[in-house]
Parts: structure tokens; C-alpha cells; sequence
């Protein structure tokens, strides 16, 4: 079952894509080795070059997300079915699948502003 092309589907494309974008703005200005872990007293105790991989791969766990998310859009479409096919029943799978991907590029740009 391949799940339809809506609305918030695009969104979360478009929410996850944000990080990558303001990471290629915000790369001139980074400085050469950003903080990539945090202590519980949140102090920056590892850091990388700011073109290293590990920085591409927390920009991307939005979008890592919003795929996962939309692979299972057919098993939580399944699961929210009702017999009287509500509109907001349906609509379920795309809006988790939005609020999750939101979460992840919340994320990703924190640790973007704050490199």
C-alpha cells in the first residue's frame, strides 16, 4: 500500500530538510571545530570539525525520521480505520508522522544555533 501524497506529508519533507539548509547558511560562519556531545551539566565534552560526517548525520535525523515515519504510515493507517472513516481518523498517520519529524528538526537547529 503506498501511501498518498498530502499535505502534511510535504510539510514534514520540508520541516526536514530545514536543518540541512541552515547548516549550508550557517557554515561559513561556524567555527572550525563545533561541540557535538554535551555533559548532564551541559558543557560541550567532544567536538569535531564542522564538516565531519557526525554533523550531517544530526542535521539529518529529521529526515531519517520523516522516512521512517512515512514507511509506517500504512501499518498506522491500518490501525486508526474506523467504521465511520472520520476525516480525522485518517488524517492521524500524516499528523504523527509531522509532529515527529517536527521534534527532530527542533533538534538538529538547537544544535546548530548553539555550535
Amino acid at each position: 500500500m503506498r501511501s498518498k501524497l498530502n499535505f502534511s506529508n510535504v510539510l514534514s519533507f520540508l520541516i526536514s530538510a530545514l536543518p540541512f539548509v541552515i547548516y549550508q547558511f550557517m557554515y561559513s560562519t561556524m567555527p572550525r571545530n563545533i561541540a557535538i556531545h554535551y555533559n548532564f551539566n551541559d558543557v560541550a565534552d567532544r567536538f569535531v570539525d564542522k564538516s565531519n560526517p557526525e554533523v550531517w548525520l544530526l542535521c539529518g535525523f529529521s529526515f531519517i525520521s520523516f522516512i521512517i515515519m512515512l514507511t509506517l504510515q500504512p501499518y498506522f493507517s491500518r490501525q486508526f480505520k474506523s467504521e465511520k472513516g472520520s476525516a480525522i481518523m485518517e488524517s492521524l498517520p500524516g499528523l504523527f508522522t509531522l509532529l515527529i519529524t517536527l521534534v527532530f528538526s527542533i533538534i538538529g537547529i538547537c544544535f546548530l544555533l548553539k555550535a
